[in-house]
């Protein structure tokens, strides 16, 4: 290409070009660099290219030009060159060195742009920016720039100072951060959702105005602000950022807080105060009043008052001339308080006297204003005086009447009022003028008192308004009660307690009481638990039992008939345990009926002293005047029996039982140990010993089953729980008093026998036991195992047996047409038909069908089969052996 081709085509470039050799000779340029510079071609031939230069081009620049020159290497940077005409403009130059094949340098080519437009703008945004950040940082409102994310990009000084943070650790914290954790006006969380930035995101459009709180971090200071948010769009319509910008009014908030109480506590008072809290504007006639304006005058406050019209703005009768003289006096003789006293009488008839007391408001020039006063109703402080008076009658008659102790504690003087008699009320032998100052803390147990002392200046020392405690107090004479206090406590406005105000009771009664209550049921709960233990056992008992009777009618060898003998031995005592359980349950059967007990007690002495070692004497004291008792004298005997084997077993070393009956009457104001007994007559039968006794750890647990502090093997725990149950099953009690070393006394309660005529006790004749005949028997027995035994067992005596399940069984078979001549059914059974009710239904059916029922609940199935029908029913009491159901058979069948 030749080389006007070459410059035709670099004329078309919109860059200038240009070529110079090392001495900076301009050797070619095209159009551009022309047209950028401003020269003709006659100005650049062979001239030099520091024609460009002028006073204001950056001499670092030009020395970066002249090395890279000097270096023949390249050079790129931008550059303050002038044109032609003078004016200054920006060059970003560039060059680089051109070489020929053999290395030898030839020129230099460079390529020049004009970027003034670029380099103004760029300027102007640097000096824009550097305006921004002047006005961000000296304006008084806290501003923050945020992304779409609420992802911080700035936070100018004052936002820095207000959230109390730094640049560094707040640039990139989203509103998740907790420092953010604001609050709304009434002091409830704002969610993230309320934030202002958040709501700018969705909402698209600037939130103005809203007020929030922030607890700062640095400080823990509440601080109020007023908050704006602006989203800035991009092209898209989409949020791009947000500019935040809040003001601190904090203290304005607090100020408005502090108004609002100011004024809240004089709308509290002025609603509180029983004296009428009034305002008059004394030019515009304007009235205010509170509600007690209504109380004291009998009608609503009027809204103007004037004093030339007080008649006809009034609805009382009353000294309107002195109200009016005084109130003008007091208006223009320049004072600021004055007075009024009146009389009045109210519309409803009534009488009422006023005291007014007023502040008259001024200018500077002195004029009246504003009137500000209260009103009393004098005539009612009179008629409160003589209520207290009342009242302080009634509060004396009271503390006169009532059983309780009434007391007044006044801290600030340092006195004490208590019922002078209180010791006689607490039934307690106290002197009460030694210890009048302190007399519910002076006798306190030791082991209470530091708990008390404790207590006491716990509630003085809190802000609590009652104070509540029980504890023991020791009587001078060594007699101790249960005491319980309570009082109110009044504070002054600063939480100090300055009085207390309450009363004592004496709750011995009320608290054994309690106590004897909860233990009661808790062994009722246990006793139900036992009997249903012990009528399962006895079900599993009767087929051991019934298998090992068959046995014996097998033929056996001498070394099997001893296995069956011990079998048999071991259900009789397995047996005898039921019917321990049974009894302690209260689910066994008594033969209630009256007891001489001048013969049975010394009877049961004779017997004890086989068992008892000689070392251990025995004595007996029965009055020939002791009532008879009420109970089971079988059941008595052994509850004598137990009691006087346990009391042998705590003296090993030896000593002295006694036993003594007396009589003893139980009246409504009881001791607390009886008060689980009716009022009444009762024997009480008491069992001492002078052993080891008992420490209160094991008495609280003695009437327990299987209790007992004896070595494993040497006793099962049922006898005092057997006598336990016996007494409470006869409509009794027992206590026992024990401690370490002071012996134990157990006293059986059991009521007198009273009925006018004596009953005559029917002796019931065993007859001897024959096998069936063919009889029929339809068998009821819920459990499988025991109704297959029994089954078998009939069937082998000879009878002929049908077997059920449970009552709609057996009445279907009689449904269907068979016939029986006795029913032999447990009482207790599932099913919804008892076995008292399958009776009646089964003798509706057929009247001539015999009856036998059996139960391991005895008393529980005499109470389906109601008590007072006891002496008709044959009832067959579970554990049986053959030969008891074979006789019991016998009779029914026989009868």
């Amino acid at each position: 290409m030749d080389s006007d081709a070459l410059a035709t085509i670099l004329d078309a470039i919109s860059q200038g070009v240009v070529v110079f050799d090392a001495d900076r000779k301009i050797l070619y340029c095209n159009d551009a660099f022309l047209d950028m510079t401003g020269c003709d071609r006659s100005d650049v031939a062979e001239a030099l290219c520091g024609i460009l230069q002028g006073p204001e081009t950056d001499s670092a620049a030009l020395a970066a030009i002249d090395e890279a020159i000097r270096m023949r290497r390249a050079f790129s940077g931008e550059i303050r060159n002038y044109r032609k005409s003078g004016e200054p403009f920006w060059n970003d130059l560039s060059f680089k060195p051109e070489f020929d094949v053999g290395g030898a340098f030839c020129y230099f080519i460079g390529i020049s742009r004009d970027i003034t437009r670029q380099k103004d703008a760029e300027l102007k945004a640097v000096k824009l920016e550097l305006d921004h950040q002047f006005m961000m940082e000296n304006v008084l409102s806290g501003v923050v720039l945020h992304k779409a994310n609420t992802e911080i990009v700035y936070a100018n000084p004052r936002a820095l100072e207000l959230f109390g943070v730094h640049e560094a650790s707040v640039v990139g914290a989203t509103n998740d951060d907790p420092r953010w954790a604001f609050l709304r006006e009434d002091g409830t969380p704002m969610p993230i959702s309320e934030y202002p930035v958040n709501r700018a995101v969705v909402e698209r459009k600037p939130i103005r105005g809203l007020v929030f709180g922030n607890q700062r971090v640095s400080d823990g200071k509440l601080i109020w602000l007023i908050y704006n948010a602006f989203p800035l769009l991009n092209s898209e319509g989409h949020v791009a950022e947000v500019l935040t910008s809040f003001t601190e009014i904090t203290q304005l908030k607090e100020a408005e807080h502090e108004g609002r109480i100011y004024r809240e506590r004089f709308e509290l008072a002025a609603r509180a105060t029983q004296d009428v809290i009034f305002e008059w504007d004394v030019a515009t006639g304007a009235y205010w009043a509170n509600e007690a304006f209504e109380t004291v005058y009998g009608y609503p406050a009027p809204s103007h008052i004037s004093l030339d019209h007080l008649e006809g703005i009034s609805a009382v009768e009353a000294d309107h001339d002195l109200v009016r003289r005084l109130t003008l006096e007091a208006i223009e003789s320049g004072t600021e308080r004055y007075s009024i006293d009146y009389g009045f009488d109210r519309p409803d008839g009534t009488k009422g006297h006023a005291a007014v007391r007023a502040f008259i408001v001024r200018d500077q020039a002195g004029k009246a204003l504003r009137i500000i006063g209260t009103g009393t109703d004098v005539g009612q402080l009179t008629r409160a005086m003589h209520a207290a008076e009342a009242s302080e009658e009634r509060f004396r008659i009271i503390a006169d009447t009532v059983s309780d102790v009434l007391w007044d504690r006044n801290f600030d003087t340092d006195t004490m009022w208590v019922t002078p008699d209180w010791p006689d009320r607490l039934r307690i032998a106290i002197d009460p003028g030694v210890t009048q100052e302190r007399f519910f803390l002076d006798h306190v147990e030791p082991d209470d008192a530091a708990r008390v002392q404790q207590s006491f200046r716990d509630a003085i020392r809190s802000n609590a308004a009652q104070w509540e405690i029980q504890y023991v107090l020791i009587g001078s004479d060594g007699a101790k009660i249960d005491m319980a206090v309570k009082a109110a406590i009044r504070r002054h406005p600063d939480g100090r307690a300055h009085r207390m105000l309450g009363n004592a009771r004496n709750v011995t009664f009320e608290k054994r009481q309690q106590e004897g209550y909860s233990r009661a049921r808790a062994l009722e709960a246990v006793g139900q638990l036992t009997g249903g233990v012990a009528h399962d056992f006895n079900n599993q008992l009767m087929i051991i039992q019934g298998n090992a009777e068959l046995l014996e009618m097998s033929e056996l060898d001498e070394d099997q008939a001893e296995s069956v003998a011990l079998i048999n031995q071991a259900c009789g005592s397995a047996a005898d345990l039921t019917q321990r359980l049974l009894s302690f349950s209260r689910q066994s059967h008594l033969q209630t009926g009256r007891i001489d007990l001048t013969r049975l007690v010394p009877n049961t002495v004779a017997l004890l002293r086989a068992g008892i070692p000689e070392s251990i004497t025995i004595r007996c004291k029965v009055s020939a005047g002791i009532w008879q008792a009420k109970a089971d004298a079988n059941a008595l005997e052994q509850a004598i029996v137990n009691l006087a084997v346990n009391a042998r077993d705590a003296m090993p070393d030896g000593g002295t039982i006694t036993i003594d009956c007396e009589n003893r009457t139980i009246a409504t104001d009881a001791h607390p140990l009886q008060s689980e007994l009716a009022p009444g007559d009762y024997v009480v039968v008491s069992v001492t010993d002078d052993g080891e006794g008992m420490p209160p750890e094991v008495l609280a647990k003695v009437f327990e089953p299987f209790f007992t502090t004896k070595d494993v093997g040497k006793g099962t725990g049922l006898g005092l729980s057997t006598v336990y149950g016996f007494a409470k099953q006869s409509d009794g009690h027992v206590t026992i008093r024990s401690a370490p070393e002071q012996g134990t006394t157990i006293k059986l309660f059991l009521p007198r026998f009273i009925e006018a005529a004596v009953q005559r006790e029917a002796a019931v004749a065993i007859q001897q036991a024959r096998p069936g005949n063919g009889q029929r028997i339809l068998l009821v027995e819920d459990q499988p195992e025991l109704r297959a035994h029994v089954h078998k067992l009939l069937t082998k005596m000879g009878y002929l047996v049908t077997a059920a399940e449970h009552g709609k069984e057996a009445l279907a078979l009689l449904d269907r047409g068979m016939a029986f001549d006795l029913l032999f059914t447990d009482v207790i059974m599932p099913g919804g038909i008892n076995g008292q009710q399958l009776a009646e239904k089964v003798q509706q059916r057929d009247p001539h069908i015999k009856l036998l029922f059996t139960s391991g609940y005895p008393a529980l199935a005499f109470e389906h089969l109601r008590l007072e029908e006891a002496d008709s029913i044959r009832l067959l009491k579970k554990p049986y052996r053959s030969i008891e159901l074979a006789e019991a058979l016998s009779k029914v069948l026989d009868s």
